[in-house]
């Protein structure tokens, strides 16, 4: 599996590029803002997209989407209790943020335990809410790699203070799944460094058994 990482918009969102270094087939996790740049990565390596996913619902995750899709004409994907936040303005806070509100049309619901394969790789969602709601982290099953949204970052935990937030919930994701996976799997974060569980464990982070 090959990553390309992109730091955009001013909240210095990671958007990721995932493909297969065989096939080509490359998926797109949480694009940000910056359509161009994700668009320009796509096409410098000849990559064939098969869709876009969103980690969770918050403008600054999903302003490059809707614009990705038209061009390359690729579904985006998000958790079921994503929905009403990525079409409200509100609840995705780009009417707060934004000089235009998003409002994202999912074409693709996941759950927990769901499969996107992308050439030979095999993607698992793992459903984390407490950020959000609909939060969700993608684990892929050929290596010990994890895209981990805002669930978890190198040294810290996702906010719950904004709509849908629920820090119980997010106690409990952490507890019962992000706490479980080994030291040495590592995260790619929706902000920030990649890290492993290991050392995020190491600093105690609140929840972290």
């Amino acid at each position: 599996m090959k990553i390309d990482r992109f730091i955009v918009g001013m909240d210095e969102t990671n958007a990721y590029i995932i493909y297969d270094e065989d096939t080509l087939e490359a998926l797109v996790i949480d694009p940000g803002d910056d359509q161009k740049t994700l668009t320009k990565g796509i096409n410098r390596n000849s990559l064939k997209p098969i869709g876009i996913i969103v980690t969770h619902c918050h403008f600054d995750h999903i302003g490059g989407a809707e614009g990705l899709k038209k061009i390359f004409n690729i579904p985006i994907m998000a958790h079921k209790k994503e929905v009403e936040g990525l079409m409200d303005p509100q609840i995705n806070y780009s009417a707060q943020m934004r000089r235009e509100d998003i409002s994202l049309k999912v074409d693709t619901m996941v759950t927990d335990g769901s499969i996107i394969r992308v050439g030979g790789l095999k993607l698992e969602v793992i459903h984390t809410p407490g950020h959000t709601p609909g939060g969700i982290c993608l684990k892929e099953s050929n290596s010990n790699i994890v895209f981990t949204g805002d669930t978890v970052f190198e040294d810290d935990l996702g906010r719950t203070d904004l709509t849908g937030g629920n820090e119980e919930a997010l106690r409990k994701s952490i507890m019962n799944k992000v706490s479980r996976w080994s030291d040495t799997t590592v995260i790619y974060p929706g902000h920030g460094q990649s890290s492993t569980i290991g050392d995020v464990r190491s600093k105690n982070v609140k929840y972290f058994k």
